[in-house]
């Protein structure tokens, strides 16, 4: 157990194998350990492994007591060893370092050269303690768990839209689609459809028996203001394609988050787009207190920016930030959380990007 745990390298890590192994080595190991943190003086995280004590620390040690002997002799340790518990003494758990369990090791640094677009691997998840802690949040346990649709739009037919970086449009979409499926979704992905191809695609998503726990669209093309591209040319308002899985058009989704992120910037002159999001979204704004607009979330990326490292486009800044924070925090944090950080990343490389959303609950993604 102690090498499993000491092998990590960082403290976060050693946090999350230490407690991706205790509940395996059965209530007794369990009882020990959380006597251990009441004995070392760290009752919050004692706290957090039996929150059913958590309002009365003196009662927690009390009652612990009466389960678990205090002292961890050698008879006490035979004794666990032989209803298949750990031969360790609780104590000894703390020389990895002392490991925090609420740890937030500093995600890693977002440059050009750290970007690796082909190698997503999430970490896992501690189902059971985000739902103690958030009982309140959205369900995704269903499996497929949900669905991602990415509409990649890269060249147009002579109405004088320029072409898209091919490479960043595609380095963009296929490390969502890394990214969602190890979160259980199933990817759709549609290039360079025209503007009928997408409302057919719509409708039929509107109409399929398949249900979800979530629904999300990526949106990779040309955009003004509130409008997208598609490759004949053809405008949609971002308004329009969101209204279709609202309630109303869309009641399998009622209750369950329906995410959209939207890349759609005006030119590849690196110039913002300064719309104001009230503006494009008006109803959202005036119907956020309403059932038919609820649990609806957007972002959206103001500047059209790709990654180039060594000559080398990796990807899409907005994108790629929004996976890079995935990485190492979706396990752990809900979607806004993420959010808040990507834009802390886009505070320090000079970009925007704006959200809104009426969410109704916390919205974690599980990855296990």
């Amino acid at each position: 157990m102690m090498s499993e745990i000491t092998s990590e390298h960082t403290r976060e890590q050693q946090a999350r194998s230490l407690l991706d192994i205790l509940p395996r080595r059965g209530q007794t190991a369990y009882d020990y350990f959380h006597q251990a943190l009441v004995d070392t003086h760290n009752q919050d995280l004692a706290d957090v492994l039996k929150p059913e004590l958590a309002s009365r620390p003196e009662l927690s040690k009390a009652k612990t007591l009466e389960e678990t002997p205090q002292r961890y002799d050698k008879t006490t340790l035979q004794h666990a060893a032989s209803v298949g518990s750990p031969i360790i003494d609780p104590q000894s758990l703390f020389s990895v370092g002392s490991i925090d369990i609420h740890s937030t090791d500093t995600v890693p640094p977002f440059t050009p050269e750290t970007v690796e677009p082909m190698k997503i691997k999430m970490l896992k998840c501690n189902r059971q303690q985000i739902i103690i802690n958030n009982p309140d949040c959205y369900s995704m346990d269903g499996n497929p768990r949900g669905k991602l649709i990415i509409i990649n739009i890269m060249s147009f037919d002579n109405h004088g839209i320029p072409s898209r970086d091919k490479q960043a449009h595609d380095l963009s979409a296929t490390s969502l689609s890394l990214l969602f499926k190890q979160l259980k979704f199933k990817i759709d992905i549609k290039t360079d459809i025209n503007k009928k191809e997408l409302l057919d695609l719509i409708t039929a998503e509107q109409q399929s028996r398949e249900t979800y726990d979530c629904f999300a669209m990526v949106i990779l093309s040309h955009g003004l203001g509130d409008l997208i591209f598609m490759k004949d040319g053809e405008p949609l308002k971002m308004q329009n394609i969101m209204d279709q899985f609202d309630t109303e058009n869309c009641p399998k989704l009622k209750g369950k988050p329906k995410l959209f992120f939207i890349h759609a910037c005006p030119s590849d002159s690196g110039e913002q787009d300064n719309t104001e999001m009230s503006n494009i979204f008006p109803l959202i704004h005036e119907d956020h207190h309403t059932l038919t607009k609820a649990d609806i979330f957007l972002a959206r990326a103001t500047k059209y920016d790709p990654i180039v490292s060594n000559t080398e486009s990796k990807g899409f800044w907005f994108i790629q930030a929004f996976v890079h924070i995935m990485k190492y925090r979706g396990h752990h944090d809900h979607l806004l959380d993420i959010m808040t950080k990507v834009n802390g990343l886009a505070r320090e490389d000079d970009q925007l990007v704006e959200s809104m959303n009426t969410l109704t609950r916390s919205l974690y993604f599980f990855p296990d």
